[in-house]
């Protein structure tokens, strides 16, 4: 059973099997638009719909490294290209664009085809091949939504504190909301993008709801972050800070092992740690909730201790675009930002850089992270 709270006086009780409910529910509803939007083209405009269909592949073989891919091409029996309204699948599930694309543990041959209104295509087949070894090491970005206000925050603090200090690929960034530490418009510009209308609640490289399993003394839910963290990474990231006076200077290096067509985007965070702020505590002396962290702490914690707090961003918690010309395996992308640090403590800053994939594209996410003290220098890693 998970516990969260919507707003300063709404906080409820959620089932875990909930928290997916309303994930799944979310793309139903995006899945159904999008067959609607199918269906109202097919009747307005009938000469889309075919009556055969073939396909072909731009190639039959692909490294499995998640960003090599082969384009598919789907044609009517005119010759017309109808490869974007086409339901491309592979190996039995339908995928989102028209480029196929493998992790490394896909490695194999699949089975190919285009379906279109019941007519379906010929079956190809297409091959993924092992990559190389990794150049750069895969860590993961966790985002942390939370609020001083919310009684049961604590626990995902507690949680994620602790996920961090058993393993250092796991890089945290918290955005408070309408508490002291708030980020305003940035905490709520995340939270619309990714449908967070609850905290505690932790997005995972941008792409995944931390399924956790409410129980603050049980941390066997950091296994959410494995399937992440075993995935191969395309790119790396430096970083080189300096301070000089208020100003923070970043230079963010960008490294690639791959050559990536699609549109990429680098984002760059300031983080604080040791900020008080007194904290609300659903878990103080209930009889429920006996030897957990919280439980002597009182209600409020007058003295609790937030680490990871967002401040500000010179790139947007959105990103700036990568050029594509530095997308070539081997290349390398240079940014330069200066980040005004006045009234924070510059002992307790981190910069955190991350890629992600730009919006509008069939791949979303992130790629890689970094981090690094301000006034330090991470080398590629």
């Amino acid at each position: 059973m998970s516990y969260v709270c919507q707003t300063k006086n709404s906080c409820i009780k959620l089932p875990f099997f909930m928290r997916k409910f309303f994930v799944s529910i979310t793309l139903f509803s995006v899945i159904v638009l999008l067959l609607s939007s199918c269906t109202q083209t097919a009747t307005t405009n009938p000469n889309v719909i075919p009556t055969k269909m073939t396909i072909s592949l731009s190639k039959t073989t692909v490294i499995a490294d998640g960003v090599d891919k082969a384009e598919v091409t789907v044609k009517d029996q005119a010759g017309n290209d109808i490869s974007a309204t086409s339901i491309i699948v592979v190996d039995g599930a339908a995928i989102v664009g028209t480029g196929v694309s493998f992790e490394s543990n896909q490695i194999g041959t699949y089975q190919v085809f285009a379906s279109k209104f019941g007519i379906i295509s010929d079956t190809l087949n297409i091959t993924s091949v092992a990559p190389p070894a990794a150049k750069y090491s895969t860590k993961v970005l966790a985002e942390h939504y939370t609020g001083a206000w919310c009684g049961w925050c604590p626990r995902m603090v507690h949680k994620v504190n602790n996920f961090v200090q058993n393993n250092n690929k796991i890089i945290p960034v918290r955005f408070h909301n309408n508490d002291g530490l708030s980020s305003g418009s940035i905490d709520s510009a995340l939270r619309a993008r990714f449908n967070i209308t609850a905290v505690p609640n932790v997005v995972i490289n941008r792409t995944s709801i931390f399924q956790e399993n409410g129980d603050v003394n049980n941390l066997a839910d950091s296994v959410e972050f494995r399937r992440f963290l075993q995935k191969r990474s395309v790119l790396g990231l430096a970083l080189n800070t300096t301070i000089s006076g208020n100003n923070l200077n970043v230079t963010a290096r960008v490294g690639f092992d791959a050559t990536i067509s699609d549109s990429l985007k680098l984002i760059v965070l300031l983080t604080e740690s040791g900020l008080v702020l007194p904290q609300t505590n659903y878990y103080s002396n209930k009889a429920n909730y006996p030897g957990t962290p919280f439980f002597s702490s009182g209600n409020p914690i007058s003295n609790f201790i937030n680490q990871f707090v967002f401040r500000r961003s010179p790139t947007t918690a959105f990103g700036v675009t990568i050029p594509v010309s530095s997308q070539t395996k081997n290349g390398e992308h240079t940014a330069n930002y200066i980040v005004d640090i006045t009234g924070y403590n510059p002992a307790n800053l981190r910069v955190v850089a991350f890629v992600v994939y730009a919006e509008n594209q069939p791949k979303t996410g992130l790629l890689n992270v970094q981090t690094v003290a301000a006034g330090g220098t991470q080398a590629y890693d």
